[in-house]
């Protein structure tokens, strides 16, 4: 099966204490840790045995720790000049690595993430289910500047409805719905992009992660047809929300 571009296919979790969090995730989403060998030893975390994320420290002096999504594009150079069009950013220009080439940019409203494209076009695309990602979304503090960047440069179709927090406009890439845009809800936080992680029990995840040191950001919610969600942050403040889905 061929790859899906404008999907959200890899997580790099940065963190200023590799210990506390590799002990976290495994302990709050039964990750496992896996070290293979590219370029060095790589971390990486692997859900029902399906690498989904590596792990890293600070590569620049005063980097916070932060969860990283990562956008398949089918060109990583002209969306990273596409970026720049929009006015947006380029944080790291276009380089190749084992697995593929990526860029890390900024939306024209200030939330980082990494363009990526596979080295390999011979995988599929990652799977659902409990452990692994189901949703990424961005908190916007410029909606209208965001949401042309995404529709007129990186070509993503869209739909906006109605939620009780105000428009929100779902990403819709060839078909296979993944991620979406609203206004950020806090007037103090800069735009980010979250990732949603699935979990079977929204509450029983969140009490592992205060016994494995970690914080409740935000508390549980319901939202019709939606799922239970919250947020969460590890030990070293890595930040992500985790939701239970209806059963259907």
């Amino acid at each position: 099966m061929a790859l899906s571009n404008n999907t959200f296919c890899w997580n790099g979790i940065v963190t200023t204490d590799i210990e506390r969090t590799l002990a976290f995730f495994p302990e709050v989403l039964g990750w496992t840790e896996q070290r293979v060998e590219m370029d060095g030893e790589t971390i990486m975390f692997a859900a029902g045995g399906e690498p989904l994320a590596h792990v890293r420290g600070p590569q620049m002096e005063g980097e916070p720790s932060w969860w990283n999504n990562y956008l398949r594009v089918e060109d990583v150079d002209a969306a990273a000049e596409a970026t720049r069009a929009a006015g947006g950013e380029v944080l790291v220009p276009p380089t190749d690595i084992i697995p593929g080439r990526f860029a890390t940019v900024k939306t024209p409203s200030g939330a980082v993430f990494t363009l990526f494209k596979e080295a390999k076009a011979d995988d599929s695309d990652a799977g659902l289910g409990v452990g692994k990602l189901h949703w990424v979304d961005l908190h916007s503090k410029d909606l209208d500047a965001d949401l042309a960047y995404l529709r007129d440069h990186l070509k993503f179709e869209t739909q906006t409805m109605d939620m009780p927090t105000g428009p929100y406009t779902i990403l819709d890439p060839e078909g296979k719905a993944r991620a979406g845009v609203m206004a950020g809800q806090n007037p103090q936080a800069p735009s980010m992009w979250a990732a949603w992680i699935h979990v079977e029990s929204v509450d029983d995840t969140l009490g592992r992660a205060r016994n494995a040191g970690g914080k409740v950001v935000a508390e549980p919610w319901d939202v019709p047809g939606v799922g239970r969600l919250a947020l969460l942050s590890d030990p070293a403040g890595v930040t992500f929300g985790v939701i239970t889905p209806p059963a259907n």
